[in-house]
């Protein structure tokens, strides 16, 4: 018996269930994953602009933050007891940024890019640090 005749050949095999399969069954499967790669395309921009908006802030506290307070602590007097105006006003101001702007990059981007719950509390604790060493070295320098 020829097994390239016989009605047997090739069943049961992948291509021969996609010869049986209508065109639209396969049309229709090829819209979910169209619609999967557009979502999980949209993730990846989301997630790329979620890091950048951290990274902004975090470069942004890093450079300003002690610019201003180098600012703020030049017009001390001898005798000027403004916390700003000691040493260790100064280095506090200095190091909350430094030390604040370094750990919400890393910790922003790596809940930017985590997929559970918690990389989305991370990402947003870490804007809100960024936002908390602002308002705490502002209160600070403007006392």
């Amino acid at each position: 018996m020829d097994h390239a005749r016989s009605p047997w050949a090739g069943a049961g095999t992948i291509e021969a269930d996609r010869e049986q399969e209508p065109a639209g069954a396969r049309r229709a499967d090829a819209e979910p994953a169209d619609a999967r790669r557009r979502s999980e395309r949209g993730q990846r921009i989301l997630r790329a602009v979620a890091t950048g908006l951290v990274w902004l802030g975090a470069g942004l506290t890093l450079m300003l933050l002690p610019m201003l307070t180098m600012s703020a602590g030049s017009d001390c007097e001898i005798d000027d007891t403004r916390f700003i105006c000691t040493d260790g006003g100064q280095d506090t101001v200095v190091y909350i940024a430094v030390y604040t702007s370094l750990v919400a990059a890393l910790a922003g981007t790596w809940g930017a890019f985590s997929r559970r719950l918690l990389g989305r509390v991370v990402w947003g604790a870490a804007l809100a640090a960024l936002a908390v060493a602002w308002l705490v070295n502002l209160l600070i320098i403007s006392e």
